[in-house]
C-alpha cells in the first residue's frame, strides 16, 4: 500500500466513500473471502455508536439490517473498546481501509469486514487531498468559477440556517435565566448587538443590572430612562461641569434610591472599553441611543417578533439622542458638533444581531417555521456586513449584497472552510463527483 496514502487518509473520508459508494462494487467479499452486495449504506450516525444506521447487507446467502462501522484499521475496533460497547452488538459489517486484525465478536465469531485499500480510485483520493492540503484558506478557491451555482446556492441557503440556529443559542440561554421572559430575551438581544462586539459584554451585563421590566415603568419619560441607562452603566459616579450630566446624575440618585430593591447592583465605568474605538462608536453614545431605542420602540418582543414589521423597525431604529451628544461624545467633553443619529449602516448591523435569532428561537419554541421564513426575510432586506471573510469571497467572484448572503459566508468560512469539512459541504462534494 503507498505509504502517502496511509499517511493522509483519514475516517471522514472513508464516511464518504461509503456513503457515496465511491469504490468498485463489483466482486466485492469479506476479508474471509465471502462475497457482499450492499443494498443500502444506511444514515450516518453523529452520536454515540456506530457511524452507520439502518444498512442492509447481503453477505453470502444471508441479508443482515444493521449498523456499519466505519475505521481506518481494523485494529481500531479494539483501541476505541467497541469490544466491551453494547451499542455495537449489532455491527453487520465491518468496512475499514486496511483489514490489520480480525475483529470478533463478543462470542467469539468474527465481525464480517470489507477492506477498501484496492477499491478506491487513486484519483479520486487525489482530487480530496489537493483539496484538503490546499495552501488556500477556501481550500476551493481554485475551483471556485467552475462550480455550478446550484451547489453554492444549496449551501448557502442551508449554512444560513445554521448561523441563524447558531446564532438563537445566546436566545436559548438567557432565555432560561430570565424564566422564560420574552420581554427581557428580547431586551438582552437588543442590548448585546448594541455593544458592536467591543462592548457586547458590558451591554449584556447592563441587561441583567437593569431588567426591562424597569424600563418599562419610565419608558415614556426620556430624561429619567437616560438618567438609569447611565446610572446603571456606572457613569454618573463623578463628578460633573455640564448642567446635563448633572441633572441626569441628580435623577439617578432619586430613582436608585426610591427602587433600591431593583436599582442595588449597578456597573462600574472601567468595564466599558473606549480604545481604538472611533468616537461614533463609544459606549456613552451607544448608551444615550439606546435610551433614546427604549424610549422610542414599543414592546420589544412585539416589535421583534410578534408584529415585525420591517419598515417600521428600521424607522424607530434611526433614533437620535439627546441634543447634548450632538456636540459631546463624553460627558464634559466639548467636540465639533456631529449628529449622533443612528446610521443606516448601523441600525442594519443592530437589527441583523437582535431579531432574526430571537425569531429563529421563537419559531423552535412554537414548532412554526415561518418565523424563520420572516427572519429571512428581513435579512435579505439588510445589506451586507464588509468584513475580512466577505472580501475573501468577494474576491473569487461573489455577489454579496444582503446580511444573508454576508451570514451565510461567515458561517460558512468558519464551520466549513476553516476546518477544512469540505466533505459536509455540497460545494466541496461537487469537486470530488
Amino acid at each position: 500500500m503507498n505509504l502517502v496514502i496511509w499517511f493522509f487518509m483519514q475516517e471522514d473520508f472513508l464516511h464518504y466513500i461509503w456513503r457515496y459508494q465511491k469504490f468498485a462494487s463489483t466482486d466485492l467479499q469479506t476479508v474471509e473471502g465471502v462475497p457482499i452486495h450492499v443494498i443500502k449504506t444506511g444514515f450516518a450516525h453523529t452520536n454515540a455508536g456506530p457511524d452507520f444506521q439502518q444498512a442492509k447487507v447481503k453477505i453470502g446467502e444471508m441479508e443482515w439490517a444493521g449498523a456499519v462501522e466505519i475505521h481506518i484499521k481494523a485494529s481500531d475496533w479494539n483501541r476505541h473498546y467497541h469490544q466491551s460497547d453494547p451499542n455495537y452488538q449489532n455491527v453487520v459489517l465491518h468496512v475499514v481501509w486496511q483489514a490489520d486484525e480480525a475483529i470478533l465478536h463478543p462470542d467469539g465469531t468474527a465481525i464480517p469486514t470489507l477492506e477498501l485499500k484496492d477499491k478506491v480510485d487513486l484519483s479520486l483520493i487525489d482530487s480530496y487531498k489537493k483539496l484538503v492540503q490546499s495552501s488556500d484558506e477556501i481550500a476551493c478557491a481554485q475551483h471556485w468559477e467552475d462550480i455550478g451555482d446550484v451547489y453554492k446556492s444549496e449551501m448557502l441557503e442551508r449554512v444560513l440556517v445554521e448561523r441563524l440556529n447558531d446564532k438563537s443559542e445566546k436566545a436559548r440561554k438567557y432565555f432560561n435565566e430570565v424564566k422564560q421572559d420574552w420581554e427581557e430575551v428580547s431586551y438582552f438581544m437588543l442590548l448585546s448587538a448594541m455593544g458592536f462586539k467591543v462592548n457586547q459584554h458590558p451591554f449584556e451585563r447592563l441587561a441583567t443590572v437593569l431588567p426591562y421590566s424597569f424600563v418599562k415603568k419610565i419608558k415614556h419619560h426620556p430624561e429619567l430612562l437616560e438618567a438609569v441607562v447611565f446610572g446603571a452603566s456606572g457613569f454618573l459616579e463623578q463628578e460633573f461641569i455640564d448642567d446635563y450630566p448633572n441633572q441626569l446624575k441628580k435623577d439617578w440618585k432619586f430613582l436608585r434610591h426610591k427602587h433600591s430593591s431593583i436599582l442595588q447592583d449597578t456597573m462600574q465605568q472601567h468595564e466599558w472599553r473606549f480604545l481604538r474605538l472611533r468616537p461614533t462608536n463609544f459606549p456613552t453614545v451607544r448608551l444615550a441611543q439606546l435610551a433614546q431605542l427604549l424610549h422610542q420602540l414599543p414592546s420589544l418582543f412585539d416589535a421583534f417578533v410578534l408584529e415585525m414589521n420591517t419598515k417600521e423597525l428600521m424607522k424607530n431604529f434611526r433614533v437620535t439622542p439627546h441634543e447634548y451628544w450632538e456636540n459631546h461624545f463624553q460627558f464634559d467633553v466639548e467636540s465639533p458638533r456631529k449628529s449622533k443619529k443612528l446610521g443606516r449602516s448601523s441600525v442594519d448591523i443592530l437589527l441583523m444581531n437582535t431579531v432574526p435569532p430571537l425569531l429563529a428561537f421563537y419559531a423552535k419554541g412554537v414548532g412554526e417555521e415561518r418565523y424563520v421564513d420572516q427572519a429571512i426575510q428581513l435579512m435579505n432586506t439588510l445589506k451586507a456586513e464588509k468584513n475580512f471573510i466577505s472580501r475573501k469571497f468577494e474576491s473569487l467572484g461573489m455577489k454579496i449584497s444582503t446580511a444573508s448572503d454576508s451570514q451565510a459566508l461567515i458561517q460558512l468560512h468558519n464551520a466549513y472552510c476553516q476546518p477544512k469539512k469540505c466533505l459536509s459541504c455540497s460545494v466541496g462534494l461537487s469537486i470530488l463527483k
